[in-house]
């Protein structure tokens, strides 16, 4: 009989485990238009925990891209540091061709509001978060030759509104501002010396808005994000210009 108490005891945990908690994960693609414009192979994860008492949740979602091939740079718009020149270095010509590959990740953690369940009725659903960014860029040359990469880390405040669109096929709309409270740039390189590393005074917005179908257990993601890169001088290396990424992006999800 005790037994059979525990055991009931632990099956109506595990419910209400499950009904608090869910997680999911997806795979896809992003075409990074930068410097240069690249395909990465993307992979995502996301936890989340409703009180079911409660109307918001509060949720986790990591996201790491990596760069599928590399893609010739225009020589006529990127310059380096060159290389000392020694009889065991060989000097990199104006008519080598260079390779960037990129790489990149986003975390963000925060809450949903008016997440009602079993509604039909349309509703918004504001959200805010803890949120972080990187974007890396590294050139080699065709003869494998690590040359510099340039990474850049933002670390801010993000905040907007979503759409829900009940149905057997739910759709959800949803756009964000990211403000960075801390933006890094750090450029590393063969000829560089000691890596050069400096905050970015000049920080801008930047944003994201995304629309998810989900069946089942399956969703599909298409979202569109721009980041505004601020710049860094350094006169005893090489300064960095701002720039601007934007990138869109779709994802294959399974909701567990």
């Amino acid at each position: 009989m005790r037994f059979r108490i525990t055991l009931l005891f632990l099956t109506i945990n595990l419910v209400s485990f499950g009904q608090k908690f869910r997680f999911n994960s997806g795979v896809g693609t992003s075409l990074i238009s930068w410097h240069e414009q690249q395909m990465t192979l993307d992979l995502a994860a996301e936890i989340s925990f409703q009180n079911p008492e409660k109307n918001h949740k509060t949720f986790i979602a990591l996201k790491t891209m990596g760069n599928i091939t590399g893609t010739a740079i225009d020589r006529n718009t990127y310059t380096f540091i060159e290389p000392p020149m020694n009889n065991y270095n060989q000097p990199i010509l104006p008519t080598d061709i260079l390779q960037a590959s990129y790489r990149g990740g986003e975390a963000q953690a925060g809450v949903i509001w008016n997440t009602i369940k079993n509604t039909k009725k349309i509703h918004l659903t504001p959200v805010i978060s803890f949120y972080s960014r990187s974007l890396a860029r590294k050139i080699n040359s065709m003869r494998s030759e690590y040359i510099e990469e340039e990474k850049y880390s933002l670390h801010g405040i993000s905040g907007g509104m979503g759409l829900v669109i009940p149905g057997k096929t739910i759709v959800r709309i949803q756009a964000q501002v990211f403000k960075p409270l801390y933006e890094e740039v750090t450029l590393y390189g063969r000829y560089v010396g000691v890596p050069f590393q400096s905050l970015v005074s000049d920080k801008h917005l930047n944003f994201k808005a995304k629309i998810q179908v989900v069946k089942g257990k399956f969703g599909w993601t298409l979202n569109l994000e721009t980041l505004n890169l601020g710049g860094a001088e350094n006169p005893k290396s090489k300064s960095i210009k701002a720039s601007q990424a934007i990138i869109p992006s779709t994802l294959l999800t399974y909701f567990f």
